[in-house]
């Protein structure tokens, strides 16, 4: 689906219809070159290959002794030590030589030196006056593994699309790349607005709260992989509301938190509308979160006005900001994935909206996922997703689920 299909905003939609379109719409941004250094929570744009084979040499999978097949006699040898062999040695000075009775004592991860076709442990070893005394006859290449073993060179370690994770700097360091090709970060600016917000640890004065939109949007968005552009407070003035996003809106993504209702300070749709935000999506049918837009400004970038109320807020990123975010960063786009789980409480039934309540879930000793809903008072309760890792999913006017039952869970996988 394109923008020009939409000759509507969706009013009222569900969450699967706005995920339909979203899938549609969304464009991963340019890709470019950079330090592995700077990569971290990147998607890559294209495969990484490793520069050798891995390992780039026969090496020593135990401590022990290097040894040739042919020494052996009846199951043990006394051999003569040429000396030890380390891990950072380099290319063996030391040579084992068919009919001599010598081996060399080698360390985990040392190269194999030249003859040597076996390693005895060094727990198969003694130590005597006539030499090392091994009891353990081995097979050809025990405890050595070959070259190329793990990977060949030029082989892919990482496909395109993968979000590069702290394993994945490793693997990118161990395949020998110093650079990777992901796609450009968003640039996302982020602003809270109403009267009624304080920043935090400021003296509130009657009718305030604390601003905790702010913070927990800027780590949501770090959490995807964004930059963060900046992050604003503006309070519910017409003519600074509009100066603040004319500057917001040069960003790839703008994230407007509060005034998105119909109260008299709810000023923030009609002054994006003003500024030339073309609205897909005006009003959702789910709750928390029934007052949230999506739109694109002229310059194309996405523009989301999410509810004012915490969890509100944070459940509308999740189910929405965050696949745009990954759809730019070159992640498919596709909805959340759902997961079946135990409920661990009786849930009571549910009402006329969809609903995505906070919850917590883990698996139990018998690999169970389980499922247990937090103890939420309400969309203006800031402290409901203090504790949430998932959003329990319950269908309008669903049935109260008992403790044992099945419901499905949105794994949002989040530090809350």
């Amino acid at each position: 689906m394109s923008e020009a299909q939409i000759t509507e905003p969706l009013d009222a939609a569900r969450a699967e219809r706005v995920w339909a379109a979203l899938a549609g719409l969304i464009a991963p941004l340019p890709p470019s070159h950079v330090s592995a250094n700077d990569a971290l929570n990147g998607v890559l744009a294209e495969p990484v290959v490793t520069r050798h084979d891995f390992p780039p040499f026969d090496r020593a999978m135990m401590d022990g002794y290097a040894v040739r097949l042919d020494t052996f006699r009846g199951g043990a040898a006394t051999l003569r030590d040429l000396g030890l062999i380390r891990a950072d040695a380099g290319e063996p000075a030391i040579e084992l030589r068919a009919g001599e009775p010598t081996c060399a004592r080698i360390n985990t991860g040392a190269p194999i030196p030249r003859g040597a076709e076996a390693v005895v442990m060094v727990e198969h070893a003694q130590e005597t006056p006539a030499g090392v005394r091994l009891t353990d006859e081995p097979k050809r290449g025990q405890h050595i593994e070959r070259k190329g073993a793990i990977r060949g060179g030029g082989e892919v370690v990482l496909d395109r699309g993968a979000r590069i994770t702290p394993g994945a700097l490793a693997t990118i360091a161990a395949a020998g790349q110093t650079t990777v090709r992901v796609h450009r970060r968003a640039q996302v600016r982020i602003l809270t607005t109403g009267d009624e917000l304080a920043r935090p640890g400021a003296d509130l004065t009657h009718g305030q709260i604390y601003d905790s939109n702010g913070v927990m949007l800027r780590e949501l968005c770090i959490a995807a992989g964004a930059d963060i552009a900046g992050v604003g407070h503006c309070d519910d003035d017409p003519r600074l509301l509009d100066q603040t996003l004319i500057s917001a809106l040069e960003a790839e993504v703008v994230i407007v938190a509060g005034g998105m209702s119909k109260g008299s300070h709810d000023l923030v749709p009609a002054a994006l509308e003003a500024l030339g935000v073309r609205w897909i999506v005006r009003s959702l049918d789910l709750k928390p979160g029934k007052p949230m837009r999506i739109g694109r400004s002229p310059a194309g970038g996405w523009v989301f006005g999410l509810p004012g109320n915490p969890v509100s807020c944070a459940v509308c990123f999740l189910l929405f900001a965050r696949m745009v975010i990954d759809g730019l960063h070159g992640v498919a786009s596709r909805p959340p994935a759902k997961l079946r789980c135990a409920v661990r409480q009786r849930v009571p039934a549910n009402g006329a909206r969809p609903m995505f309540h906070p919850a917590r879930w883990w698996i139990d000793a018998e690999g169970q996922p389980c499922l247990e809903p937090i103890d939420w008072r309400g969309s203006g309760d800031p402290f409901g997703m203090s504790t949430a890792n998932a959003l329990m999913y319950r269908d309008a006017h669903a049935p109260a689920v008992w403790e044992g039952e099945m419901a499905e869970a949105i794994i949002v996988g989040t530090p809350f």
